[in-house]
């Protein structure tokens, strides 16, 4: 005969021992009650009021059994009590301590909501934490490390970016989904998957690759920032659900062309990128009153206002589904939404790449954007030397 399916957490020390104790508790309640109803404990609360104090030896004496056999009850209760008791708070502190440990070594499925997942390990995270930092990315959820870097290793990484409980590890290769999915990304506000270092151009992309097509299937509509190691993996990585890609080389070699042409260029982006302190650039949503009008007329409402400068119009990167070029009016259009829902068939066809109009005419109406680049005030430049 098979015996009967218990849960995992029923078949545990910690359950029994709980399960022991409220036993021990209800008996001894009722046993005082029955003995003493007539002396000390006129009901059943009070009984197991005086069986929880006599327990946990607190011992307040506001009831004191009369009897003999009340007497010797209180014993039993206080004998077994302790022993239980005591053993119950060390196997909680053992659990808490070993969670505790499992969160250091990144085993553990992390419980944030809106925090910043970062995919791999390369010499550039620290820069990248501390800009996440600058621009208040991580005050909310916090920050999640996907890395398979050791545990010594993580303690150092730990330690230079100064997070402290706002900082989780996942352990494992990012190309991994069981490892990917412990890191939440259907509850991040924004992923980053990064060239690893370790690793050969080819094989770093297709990591980034598979780890992509992982994250975009868990959540679909969570932005995704990703470094490029080869210029001919850039069209996989979109493919792969990938919102904006990022390659070292491209900018590299376009920040030395600017120099030869503008060297004091180089100073202003440092400004503006906050790579010598606070970022020069924000975003902010355009409101209602903002799309009314133009350009001009926004410029000169937000110097009035905060002394900020307006730099660039922007449509912000979205997903693209189905619904978005259908027409709703249109019965075959309707039809053919149908067909796929009914059929459980994805209806997301990709993500629309972000758009930037940058200086824009005075006349430049505002309706077909949603957000304006700022250059905030007061932002310093750094000279050359260095010396701002």
């Amino acid at each position: 005969m098979a015996r009967p399916a218990f849960p995992d957490f029923m078949r545990g020390g910690t359950f029994k021992l709980a399960a022991a104790i409220l036993t021990l508790l209800l008996a001894s309640s009722t046993g005082v009650y029955l003995l003493e109803s007539r002396t000390v404990v006129p009901g059943f609360f009070e009984a197991l009021w005086w069986s929880v104090v006599t327990m946990t030896t607190v011992g307040y004496g506001d009831i004191v059994p009369a009897t003999t056999e009340g007497k010797v009850l209180g014993l039993m209760v206080m004998a077994g009590g302790i022993g239980l008791v005591s053993t119950l708070t060390g196997n909680m502190a053992s659990l808490l301590v070993e969670r505790k440990a499992k969160k250091r070594k990144g085993l553990l499925e992390v419980k944030q909501i809106g925090h910043v997942v970062i995919l791999g390990w390369n010499s550039s995270v620290p820069g990248l934490v501390r800009g996440l930092c600058e621009n208040g990315l991580v005050d909310g959820g916090g920050l999640v490390l996907v890395t398979d870097l050791s545990e010594e290793r993580r303690e150092e990484v730990a330690f230079q970016l100064g997070l402290g409980e706002r900082l989780s590890f996942v352990s494992g290769k990012i190309a991994q989904e069981n490892v990917v999915h412990k890191s939440r990304p259907d509850n991040a506000s924004l992923v980053y998957i990064l060239r690893q270092d370790d690793m050969t151009p080819h094989e770093s992309d297709q990591q980034s690759i598979y780890a992509a097509l992982t994250v975009r299937g868990m959540a679909p509509k969570v932005p995704i920032y990703a470094e490029a190691a080869q210029p001919e993996n850039r069209v996989h990585l979109l493919r792969a659900g990938v919102t904006e890609l990022i390659d070292r080389g491209e900018i590299s070699s376009g920040v030395l062309a600017l120099l030869g042409a503008a060297p004091p260029a180089w100073n202003l982006l440092q400004a503006m990128l906050g790579l010598r302190g606070r970022p020069g650039i924000t975003l902010r949503a355009l409101t209602e009153e903002d799309k009314a009008g133009t350009w001009a007329e926004l410029v000169g409402r937000q110097r009035k206002e905060d002394g900020s400068l307006p730099l660039a119009l922007c449509q912000t990167a979205r997903s693209l589904a189905l619904e978005d070029i259908l027409d709703a009016g249109s019965a075959l259009d309707q039809f053919i939404l149908e067909l796929f829902q009914s059929h459980g068939r994805e209806t997301r066809l990709g993500s629309k790449e972000a758009s930037v109009l940058v200086n824009p005419p005075d006349a430049q109406a505002l309706a077909a954007y949603d957000g304006v680049l700022l250059l905030r005030p007061g932002c310093s430049v750094p000279s050359a030397g260095g010396v701002q």
